[in-house]
């Protein structure tokens, strides 16, 4: 095969020309120089969509899915603390009002630049771009924490829990948080395995250390991109145990490849630390 490709690369002519569909032939120079005058337009109201509701683009279904969120993590809280009907109307209200908050902010940059078409080569609509692109991030640092820390409905259970729902429900959530940390440490081991031929012993072993140290971190944020940051996640969990320890668990073939994922993972903390997965 490499033989192959080498001949078909000392084949090409050293002054190329494309050949179309209708066999046309077209100098590369002269296609090279046609590309680079090409406006390149965006469409704003397209990539307002895809950044804030990325499922389907479509605002109506974010809303109801966001909403019916919140309103599970209520009843949930109703099973575990045992609401009265008075609280849980209380918190079903902030949870509607966080979610209409939320679609508050996109509708303000909807509004700022919906029916825009922004031409890149031209310098006032690349800085309406990069406008644009500034206020939408803002906005969507916002949506992944509606129904978090800092949302209405966690100041309203906050306010409306007595001492013995309290403490309830401060049990459920560590046990929540340490499932959840669980989850992102299985799914990082699982793709380390897959490089280093873990032992089960092995694993149960690295496994074992990232439990005793797990970090804190926003799970709604880590998994809302699929399967992409867990690994990393975990890769830099494994950088903050005890080397020594952790070297000891594996070979010598094994430590030179894990080396290397921890060395990614501290070469991600910096953006897991800006968006906010991780909480250090």
């Amino acid at each position: 095969m490499v033989a192959a490709v080498a001949v078909v690369a000392v084949s090409l002519p050293a002054n190329p020309s494309l050949r179309g569909e209708d066999d046309t032939i077209v100098d590369a120079a002269t296609m090279r120089k046609q590309e680079q005058v090409q406006p390149q337009h965006i469409v704003i109201d397209q990539q307002m969509n895809g950044m804030f509701f990325p499922a389907d683009g479509n605002a109506e279904n974010w809303r109801q899915q966001c909403l019916d969120r919140l309103l599970l993590n209520v009843s949930a809280l109703d099973e575990v603390c045992g609401l009265s009907a008075a609280q849980r109307l209380k918190c079903e209200a902030a949870a509607k009002l966080d979610v209409a908050r939320a679609m508050n902010e996109i509708e303000v940059v909807r509004q700022r630049f919906s029916g825009r078409t922004v031409d890149l080569q031209n310098p006032a609509d690349q800085a309406e771009w990069h406008q644009f692109l500034q206020h939408a991030q803002a906005v969507q640092s916002k949506l992944q924490d509606v129904g978090g820390e800092t949302s209405l409905l966690s100041l309203v259970i906050a306010g409306i829990l007595d001492d013995q729902q309290r403490s309830a429900w401060q049990r459920e959530a560590e046990q929540r948080t340490k499932y959840q940390w669980q989850g992102v440490v299985d799914a990082g081991l699982d793709q380390l395995d897959l490089c280093l031929g873990l032992t089960a012993e092995q694993y149960d072993a690295i496994r074992a250390l990232l439990l005793e140290k797990p970090l804190r971190m926003n799970p709604t944020k880590i998994w809302m991109h699929g399967i992409h940051f867990p690994p990393f996640v975990c890769c830099y969990g494994l950088s903050r145990l005890d080397q020594t320890k952790l070297k000891a668990l594996v070979n010598e073939r094994q430590w030179k490849i894990l080396v290397q994922f921890i060395e990614q993972g501290k070469g991600m903390a910096q953006q897991l630390k800006q968006q906010k997965m991780i909480q250090e």
